[in-house]
C-alpha cells in the first residue's frame, strides 16, 4: 500500500510538471535544457537529489528576466525531485533514520500550522484573475509563502531515504551540495561587485543581491543565506585524510568571507560572530588565553599595517604571518590559516567609510525597527494571536492598515473590453517624497544607437509624472540612467501615444544589465501604461516581450530599492507570529530545541554554529517570507535532527 501511494503521488508531480511547462515562460531562457540534464542524472542516480537540490536551490532564480515569482524554476525543479524520489521510494522503512519524538511533534504542529494560515491567508476567497498570481498584496500571496514550508514537507521521506541508514547520505551529498552552492552565489555576489562598485570599494552604498531576486523589495535572502552555509564549511575544513578539500574549504572560505563583509549587513556580522564563538568554543576550553591572545595580536598587526601602509604593508604582513603559522602550527596548518584569513577578511572592510556609517547609525536603525516592529503588531485582528493573520498577508495588511496611513506604491494588470494593460499607483509618505515602485524589463542595446520609445498613457485621476529610464541594473539601484524627459501628465480620459527618441549612450558597452524602467509619481496618481515599444532608430526590431501587458506581468518584474518597510515584518519570530500565530511559534521552537538538544549530544559544532546564525540573522530580517530560504533552511534543520535508527 505505501508503494501504490508513494507511486500515485510521483504520477502526480509527473502531471503537475508537465501543466506548469505549458504556461511558463521558457522563451529565451535555458531552463528546458537543464531540466533535462536534472532529469538524466535522478534517473541515473535518484539519490543525488540531495547533492543537486541543495546546489541549485540558491542560485536557480530567473524571475528578473520570465517576470514570474509565483511558480517559479525552484518549482519545477522539485516537482521533478520528488516525482523521482517518490517513484524510487521502497516499500518499508527498514533502516532508515528517524526524527526525536519532540522534533516530530513540532513537524506536525508546523504542518497544521501551514494549513491553517494557507487558509486564513486566501481569505477572502474569490476566483483567481491574473493579479492573484502576479502580486503580493493578493490573497494569492498565501500560495507562494506557504510553498516553502510544504516542499520541505513534500521531501521529508525521500530526505530519510537518501541520507542512509547512518546518516552518510548527509556527509557525502548534503554538505558537498551546500559546498557547492556558496561556491556559485559567492561568485555570483564576486561578479555583482565587480560589474557595479568594484571588489575594493568599501565607500559606496552599493548593496549586493546576488542570485537572489527575492531582494527586489529588500530583506536579507543573501545574509541567511551565507549565514546558513558559511559555517558549514568547517566540517571540509576539519576532515582528515582529505587534503584536496581542506584547500578547497580555504579557498571557500576567503570568497565566502569577503561576500559575507561585502554585504555591510550588521546583522550577518554578528551572526558569522556567533557562529566563529561556536566553532571555537572547544579551543576555548582547552586553550582560552593562547587562542584569545593569538586571536587579537593578528588582528591588531595587520590593523597597524593597513592603517600605516594600505594594501601593500597590509599584504606583506598577511604573507609573513601565513608563512609563521605555517612553520609553527604544523599540525594545525589549515585550522590556523582559516582563523588568520577570519582576521585579515575584516580589516580592509571594517576601514571603509560605509561600514563606519552603517555602524553609527546603529541606535537610530533600532529605535525605527522597534517602532516597525510595534505598528506590525499592532496591525494584528484579535483571531491573530492564535492563529495568525494568514501566510503571505503583511504586505496587504500594511498597506490598507498601517498606523502611519502612508501609502505604499503598487500596481495592477487592469482587463478593459478583453484587453489588458498595467496601471501604475504613486506612493504617498507621512514624510512627503517617497519610494518609486519600478515597474522593469531587461532589454538588449547597443552604446550611442538612438532607440525610439512608444507608449500609450491614460491618468483618469490628479496630475502626475510618469518616469520612463533606460537603466543599468543588477536588481537594485539603477545606475547611468538615460531618461525621457519628465513631463506631466494631466487628466487624459481617453488613451494618448507618446514617442520619444533617446540615445542610450554607454549602456550595452560593456555587457552590464540594461532595464526599462517606468514609473509612476506625484499625490493620488495612478496612471494607465499600454503599448510599449522599444526599437532602434529608425525601424529596428521590436526589443521588448509582452509590450502591451497581454500576458500580464510575463518578462516583467517590479523593484522597490530603498523603501523595504511595507514588504517585511524584519523579525523571524515576529514574522511567524504574524502569520502563524503561537501554534507556528511554538511549532518552530519545538524543532529548534529539539535539533539544538541532537546536536549538543552529538558535539557537531558545524551544525550547530549554522542553525545558530540563521537565527541570529533573524533577529533583524523576516528570512522566512523568502520560499527557497524557507526550503532550504528546514531541509538543514531536518537532515541535522536526523538519527541512525539502529546507531553503529
Amino acid at each position: 500500500m505505501r508503494l501504490i501511494w508513494f507511486r500515485t503521488l510521483a504520477a502526480a508531480f509527473v502531471i503537475a510538471l508537465v501543466a506548469s511547462l505549458c504556461v511558463y515562460p521558457l522563451a529565451d531562457t535555458w531552463l528546458g535544457l537543464m531540466l533535462a540534464a536534472y532529469a538524466l542524472l535522478l534517473w541515473w542516480r535518484p539519490h543525488l537529489w540531495l547533492l543537486a537540490l541543495p546546489a541549485l536551490l540558491p542560485v536557480l532564480d530567473l524571475a528578473p528576466r520570465t517576470g514570474w515569482f509565483f511558480l517559479e524554476e525552484i518549482d519545477l525543479l522539485l516537482m521533478l525531485t520528488a516525482a523521482f524520489a517518490y517513484w524510487h521510494a521502497p516499500a518499508n522503512e527498514v533502516d532508515q533514520p528517524d526524527w526525536p519524538l519532540l522534533f516530530r511533534c513540532g513537524l506536525f504542529l508546523l504542518a497544521v500550522a501551514c494549513l491553517i494560515g494557507t487558509w486564513r491567508g486566501l481569505q477572502p476567497l474569490s476566483p483567481p484573475d491574473i493579479n492573484t498570481y502576479s502580486n503580493y498584496l493578493s490573497p494569492g500571496n498565501a500560495l507562494r509563502i506557504a510553498k516553502g514550508w510544504l516542499w520541505a514537507l513534500v521531501l521529508l521521506p525521500p530526505l530519510k531515504q537518501a541520507a542512509g541508514g547512518q546518516l552518510q547520505g548527509l556527509r557525502t551529498c548534503l554538505i558537498p551540495g551546500m559546498m557547492l552552492s556558496l561556491f556559485l552565489v559567492s561568485a555570483a555576489a564576486i561578479q555583482e561587485r565587480w560589474q557595479f562598485p568594484g571588489l575594493l570599494n568599501f565607500s559606496s552604498d552599493y548593496r549586493i543581491s546576488a542570485p537572489f531576486s527575492t531582494m527586489h523589495t529588500g530583506g536579507a535572502a543573501l545574509d541567511g543565506y551565507l549565514a546558513l552555509s558559511t559555517p558549514l564549511l568547517v566540517i571540509w575544513l576539519l576532515e582528515r585524510g582529505t587534503p584536496w578539500r581542506n584547500v578547497a574549504a580555504l579557498a571557500l572560505l576567503a570568497l565566502a568571507l569577503y561576500v559575507g563583509l561585502a554585504t555591510f549587513s550588521r546583522g550577518l556580522y554578528l551572526a558569522l560572530a556567533v557562529a566563529v564563538l561556536i566553532l571555537v568554543s572547544p579551543a576555548l576550553r582547552i586553550r582560552p588565553v593562547a587562542t584569545l591572545t593569538s586571536a587579537a595580536a593578528g588582528l591588531a598587526a595587520l590593523d597597524i599595517a593597513f592603517r600605516a601602509g594600505g594594501y601593500r604593508l597590509y599584504g606583506a604582513v598577511l604573507l609573513a604571518l601565513g608563512t609563521l603559522l605555517m612553520a609553527l602550527l604544523r599540525h594545525y596548518r589549515i585550522v590556523a590559516m582559516a582563523g588568520l584569513l577570519l582576521t585579515a577578511a575584516t580589516v580592509p572592510v571594517f576601514h571603509g567609510y560605509y561600514v563606519n556609517e552603517r555602524f553609527s547609525k546603529v541606535g537610530n536603525d533600532w529605535r525605527h525597527r522597534m517602532q516597525h516592529w510595534r505598528q506590525s503588531l499592532a496591525m494584528m485582528d484579535a483571531d491573530g494571536a492564535v492563529l495568525g493573520m494568514g501566510l503571505g498577508t503583511f504586505p496587504a495588511t500594511y498597506y490598507w492598515h498601517n498606523p502611519l496611513r502612508e501609502v505604499p506604491p503598487s500596481y495592477r494588470f487592469i482587463g478593459d473590453n478583453g484587453h489588458r494593460h498595467l496601471r501604475l499607483a504613486a506612493g504617498e509618505y507621512a514624510a512627503g517624497y517617497g519610494e518609486l515602485l519600478r515597474i522593469w524589463q531587461i532589454v538588449r542595446v547597443q552604446p550611442h544607437q538612438r532607440y525610439r520609445l512608444g507608449i500609450d498613457v491614460r491618468n483618469l485621476g490628479a496630475p502626475g509624472f510618469l518616469h520612463i529610464h533606460l537603466c543599468q541594473r543588477q536588481l537594485l539601484y539603477p545606475q547611468r540612467c538615460a531618461a525621457v524627459p519628465l513631463k506631466q501628465i494631466s487628466y487624459t480620459p481617453d488613451w494618448q501615444h507618446y514617442q520619444y527618441s533617446m540615445d542610450a549612450g554607454v549602456l550595452g558597452a560593456d555587457r552590464l544589465p540594461v532595464t526599462l524602467e517606468i514609473a509612476a509619481e506625484g499625490k493620488q496618481v495612478v496612471l494607465d501604461v499600454d503599448k510599449l515599444s522599444l526599437r532602434a532608430a529608425p525601424d529596428g526590431p521590436e526589443l521588448l516581450h509582452n509590450g502591451d501587458f497581454s500576458h500580464a506581468n510575463d518578462y516583467w518584474f517590479f523593484s522597490s530599492d530603498r523603501n523595504h518597510l511595507p514588504w517585511h515584518i524584519k523579525n523571524l519570530a515576529l514574522n511567524l507570529y504574524f502569520e502563524m500565530g503561537w501554534l507556528g511559534v511554538s511549532a518552530y521552537l519545538l524543532m529548534l530545541l529539539s535539533v539544538a538538544a541532537v546536536l549538543l549530544q552529538r558535539r557537531d559544532t558545524a551544525w550547530l554554529a549554522s542553525l545558530a546564525a540563521f537565527q541570529v540573522v533573524g533577529l533583524f530580517d523576516s528570512l522566512i517570507d523568502v520560499p527557497r530560504i524557507t526550503l532550504l533552511f528546514t531541509l538543514l534543520l531536518c537532515a541535522a535532527a536526523l538519527q541512525p535508527r539502529n546507531p553503529p
